[in-house]
């Protein structure tokens, strides 16, 4: 086992005991967590249960189905936006938003289409973990040498064999880091799909146990579910250091001139045109109770924002964006910093961060409750588990990919440490916590969102609850469309301010 291995086993030990001693003493109450030794022993009891293996099939099943669909479908999205410059470019700003919306209210509409089985919550899998695979794809397509596209031509390719047997092997390490955070978010759709909307698989065994008061085996299941979750990242983590190479920069610059401002405002115009097209035509063929029509949705929109009450749930929802995006950017720049400041933390900490986001949050929002209660502070901590950690790696990845000149040079000027820190590494790492905080602002969205589906009685998220509980389909897609604009015009002005400083 190599030392940064004994590290983090040493502090997960030491957690497990700490949690122990607290639970056994009283500092953490009966009512909260019950001690580590006491999940154990109840997920033991519970995995000689054929009924509990049952459920864990199922669960897995769905994800597994989930997690694969989007591998294929997320490759081919991307070859096809990579040859297509233009459109890639007019849905930037659609793509950045994608994960601030909650597919959750599309269950209604699945249901109706697809009948009251898996099916449905094997597709909201599916949607949370395709565009991960998307992005990582892209990401790696761009960073192809050029060399190997005209080696492509030079033998004659068709496009199908280019992309099997250069773009996709080429742009692997992307497209594996895609493909990583597919596998949670598809956990994530899933797990949160049966926790809300299902009467079986692992998910409504979580949010069963809750609701009944069985804290023991609430928490032996998410002990399970962590276990599970953190041995496959684990693997996964490995299997992508195998295939890791290096690849040429990416052309972003380049790829941006092609197109003119005006150019990609009249294809994103486009685009709005055909998802407007798209709903309309859906609901020729879909009841209203399933779906509302897009003049239903924009007349009730209209309604809503005439009332102080729905004004009211705005700034609820905005007061908790808020304080989750300060702390998700805030503490997650100074954590990754301190932890790129020192090649062994850093080594320690980054696969512990990607196990602990990989975990389906949806299903922890028991152990906030119990901890924080219902309320303003519930769902502001719904929202930093989203964004914090993205923000920490990618402010933990600038700091060590630094150029080595500029921390020579503060020894050169003698300076202290903390001079080091706010004169020389900060300044420099602006354009990569700019991109930090671009990724993290969706994100953030999605979580606080959640939060107040599950943990308040006021916001938007709620609203959207209430109305899926009453099938109000009207309020649920005017709210869910009055999301998707804040996000798309929040994420475009984020995208050019990214795109300004990276240019400079």
């Amino acid at each position: 086992m190599s030392y940064a291995n004994w590290i983090r086993t040493l502090i997960v030990a030491a957690v497990v005991v700490l949690l122990e001693l607290l639970c056994r003493v009283g500092v953490i109450r009966t009512g909260l967590m019950v001690p580590p030794t006491e999940m154990v022993l109840e997920l033991y009891e519970l995995v000689q249960n054929s009924e509990f293996w049952a459920q864990v099939f199922i669960s897995a099943k769905s994800i597994v189905i989930a997690f694969v669909s989007a591998i294929v479908i997320g490759c081919l999205v991307a070859l096809v936006l990579h040859a297509l410059p233009r459109i890639r470019d007019s849905l930037e700003p659609l793509i950045a938003s994608y994960y601030a919306l909650p597919f959750f209210v599309l269950y209604p509409l699945l249901i109706v289409l697809l009948g009251m089985n898996q099916t449905p919550i094997i597709l909201i899998g599916f949607l949370y973990a395709v565009m991960a695979v998307v992005i990582g794809t892209m990401n790696g397509l761009d960073r192809i040498p050029a060399v190997l596209f005209r080696t492509g031509r030079v033998c004659q390719l068709s496009p199908t064999q280019q992309a099997l047997f250069i773009s996709l092997p080429a742009a692997a390490p992307y497209l594996f880091t895609g493909a990583k955070l597919a596998f949670g978010y598809s956990i994530t759709g899933v797990l949160g799909s049966e926790f809300i909307l299902s009467t079986s698989g692992l998910g409504y065994q979580i949010s069963f146990a809750y609701n009944n008061f069985e804290d023991q085996r609430m928490y032996a299941l998410l002990l399970f579910l962590l276990t599970v979750v953190s041995a496959l990242t684990i693997l996964m983590y490995r299997a992508q250091k195998s295939v890791q190479h290096r690849s040429g920069p990416a052309n972003d610059k380049d790829r941006g001139a092609q197109t003119s401002v005006w150019s990609r405002a009249l294809a994103g115009l486009a685009v709005v045109l055909i998802i407007l097209a798209t709903w309309k035509f859906a609901t020729l063929f879909v009841s209203g109770e399933a779906l509302a029509g897009p003049e239903a949705t924009f007349a009730q929109l209209w309604q809503l924002l005439q009332t102080e009450r729905f004004w009211g749930h705005i700034g609820e929802t905005g007061t908790a964006l808020g304080l989750a995006i300060i702390v998700s950017c805030v503490f997650g720049t100074i954590l990754g910093v301190l932890l790129g400041l020192n090649p062994t933390s850093s080594e320690v900490s980054e696969p512990m961060l990607v196990t602990l986001y990989s975990m389906p949050k949806v299903t922890l929002y028991p152990v906030v409750l119990l901890f924080v209660g219902v309320g303003l502070g519930s769902k502001v901590v719904f929202g930093a588990m989203y964004g914090m950690i993205p923000m920490t790696l990618l402010a933990m990845n600038a700091i060590r990919s630094m150029n080595p000149a500029l921390r020579k040079s503060a020894r050169v000027m003698r300076l202290s440490r903390v001079q080091t820190i706010t004169t020389i590494i900060l300044p420099a790492t602006v354009p990569e916590i700019v991109t930090g905080i671009r990724v993290s602002f969706s994100i953030t969205l999605l979580g606080v969102m959640i939060g107040e589906m599950f943990a308040s009685v006021r916001g938007l998220g709620h609203l959207i609850m209430n109305s899926i509980n009453v099938n109000d389909t009207a309020t649920m897609m005017a709210v869910t469309i009055l999301i998707a604009v804040f996000a798309v015009s929040v994420n475009t002005g984020l995208i050019a301010l990214d795109r300004a400083i990276h240019h400079k």
